[in-house]
């Protein structure tokens, strides 16, 4: 199974966005429900190690790579859960 990463921090607005749109996806959609997402606060955690250098939040990466950074969709965010199935 593809491991998804997102990295965040509290405040963000579309970082909130994005964790309110995983959690609704994993309610409307099943198969979604058990798609592990390690997350990592950025503020939090000052000494994360992410797998590439990124500037803006929310920045998602599955399986090492950087798939999404910066703004976010639903849709962009239900495909990425679907990588983790």
């Amino acid at each position: 199974m593809p491991k998804i990463a997102l990295y965040h921090f509290e405040s963000c607005p579309a970082c909130q966005k994005a964790k309110k749109w995983i959690a609704e996806l994993r309610e409307e959609k099943p198969e979604l429900a058990n798609v592990e997402i390690e997350m990592t606060d950025v503020y939090k955690n000052p000494d994360y190690q992410a797998p590439s250098s990124f500037y803006y939040v929310p920045t998602f990466f599955v399986d090492s790579r950087k798939v999404l950074e910066g703004e976010v969709t639903k849709e962009k965010v239900e495909e990425i859960l679907r990588a983790g199935i």
